[in-house]
């Protein structure tokens, strides 16, 4: 979706004075990069130990250093080809530790459906909160939600009974591909009885507290934009992370970029502020992800060499 991703980037700087963000810029606080970046590491941190988790759950020992050259690969994969990164992940795994595919497969699947869940609960919070509000940012929300017509809810409840009849299908006749999709389903109902589940769903909440950080910290770059309250940067957040689940090349960008400026908008910062944040957030993370990527992917040829 790279021409829907320019289109909004288009969107998002129509009518900006390209000198006045570059004049808000300039005046910015990069100090707040710091506690940002040790954020950032803190998530990454979690991300792993919650993956080893998974793996425990399936009689796996995981090493730490390989799980994180396997998601910052993934992560630069999906960079430049959203949701290959985790087939990647799986084959980093299978070449580092000789995990089987489907095993691997397994547990990032699983991770991307609690993250969905979660991200399901906070649009619902927000949502909610918004509701007794009488502004702007509701009638943002209530616009979204009704993107959920009843024609598509039917759209959606035949889909998933399209992959119901898939995975029985799949299963009455033992093909190759279907015993291999039947394994990764069969693994993930493992990983539902796993040992730790507290650790787990604790280091879901410290990932889901960092997204939120890595919003906030942000706002005290500008001095017009440090005067937003923290259920302000909750609600950018949501809508950022919204932004990103679309399978847009380079971090979602132009999607990312227009939601948020919106929003900072909607929320009393001027267009030129809304812009130049949107940049620095999106900027700093593809930066983060780059960096990370290219290192463990350096690393992992290292390991291959040897």
């Amino acid at each position: 979706m790279p021409a829907f991703g320019l289109l909004l980037l288009w969107l998002s700087f129509k009518g900006t004075n390209f000198s006045e963000i570059k004049q808000v810029l300039s005046s910015g606080n990069y100090w707040v990069m710091i506690p940002v970046l040790g954020v950032s590491f803190l998530v990454y941190f979690f991300r792993i130990a919650r993956w080893r988790i998974l793996f425990k759950g399936l009689q796996m020992e995981a090493k730490p250093k390989v799980l994180f050259a396997s998601l910052a690969t993934g992560y630069l994969v999906n960079f430049a080809i959203p949701r290959l990164g985790e087939i990647t992940r799986a084959l980093i795994l299978k070449q580092q530790q000789n995990f089987p595919v489907n095993s691997s497969l397994s547990t990032v699947v699983f991770e991307r459906i609690i993250d969905l869940l979660c991200l399901v609960c906070i649009v619902a919070a927000a949502f909610l909160t918004e509701l007794g509000n009488d502004n702007s940012m509701f009638n943002s929300f209530t616009a979204g939600i009704s993107l959920l017509s009843p024609k598509k809810v039917v759209v959606m409840a035949i889909v998933l009974g399209l992959i119901g009849l898939i995975y029985f299908a799949l299963k009455r006749y033992k093909t190759q591909v279907g015993t291999w999709v039947q394994t990764i389903i069969e693994k993930m109902f493992e990983l539902i009885q796993m040992k730790n589940k507290g650790m787990f769903l604790l280091y879901t909440i410290f990932i889901w507290i960092g997204f939120y950080l890595m919003t906030y910290l942000w706002f005290f770059m500008f001095d017009s934009s440090s005067k937003l309250t923290a259920y302000d940067a909750f609600l950018v957040m949501v809508l950022g992370v919204v932004a990103r689940t679309l399978p847009i090349q380079a971090g979602s960008a132009g999607a990312y970029h227009y939601v948020v400026s919106s929003a900072l908008v909607l929320l009393g910062l001027n267009i030129a502020t809304g812009n130049a944040l949107a940049i620095v957030i999106h900027g700093f993370q593809t930066l983060f992800t780059l960096v990370f990527g290219f290192s463990a992917y350096l690393w992992l040829l290292s390991q291959k060499n040897e």
